[in-house]
């Protein structure tokens, strides 16, 4: 849903050429390489459990920075905020699949591993088809909101998990 109005909110709204929105995204792919980098130290330090829930809830409110953003300098600002949501991304689900092939047995791998990829990334395209409908009621601006929103409080379903304070994997704790 954010993802589907932030080109159109970054061309639009801010007047963005394409080597402006080409910055902005590449700054959320150095975000993602970060997140990559750093994911396996925040996992032993934190913890699986508590990284699962905690990313989304400390990394996802940045991105309400972009629908705050202007022509300018705001831009930049924004631009590291999504760079934050991309390292958080990346950090949560290094995570969540470290979590997920740990306690699922061997012969299941292939079962768990498929339906983890289908619920997540069936939902993409019914994302973007909602962002695209909320943006031509709403605005992108609006919309934008309503997905940093959306995307802070996705932490609250893991918050409830019974894995929530797992520190470490089964295996790690051998």
């Amino acid at each position: 849903m954010y993802q589907t109005m932030l080109l159109v909110f970054l061309e639009r709204e801010l007047g963005l050429e394409a080597f402006g929105i080409g910055l902005v995204l590449s700054g959320m792919g150095c975000g993602a390489l970060l997140g990559a980098l750093s994911a396996t130290g925040i996992s032993r330090r934190v913890g699986h459990g508590p990284v699962i829930w905690l990313a989304p809830l400390v990394t996802c409110p940045p991105t309400a920075l972009m629908p705050l953003a202007r022509p300018g300098w705001s831009v930049c600002v924004a631009a590291i905020g999504l760079a934050v949501l991309s390292l958080g991304g990346v950090v949560r689900v290094v995570a969540q699949s470290s979590v997920q092939l740990a306690l699922t047995p061997d012969r299941l791998l292939g079962r768990m591993s498929a339906t983890a990829r289908c619920v997540s990334w069936g939902g993409l395209p019914l994302g973007a088809l909602l962002g695209g409908a909320s943006g031509s009621v709403f605005g992108a601006t609006a919309t934008l909101w309503i997905g940093a929103a959306g995307m802070t409080l996705s932490f609250l379903p893991n918050s409830l998990s019974p894995l929530r304070t797992m520190r470490a994997l089964p295996a790690d704790e051998a």
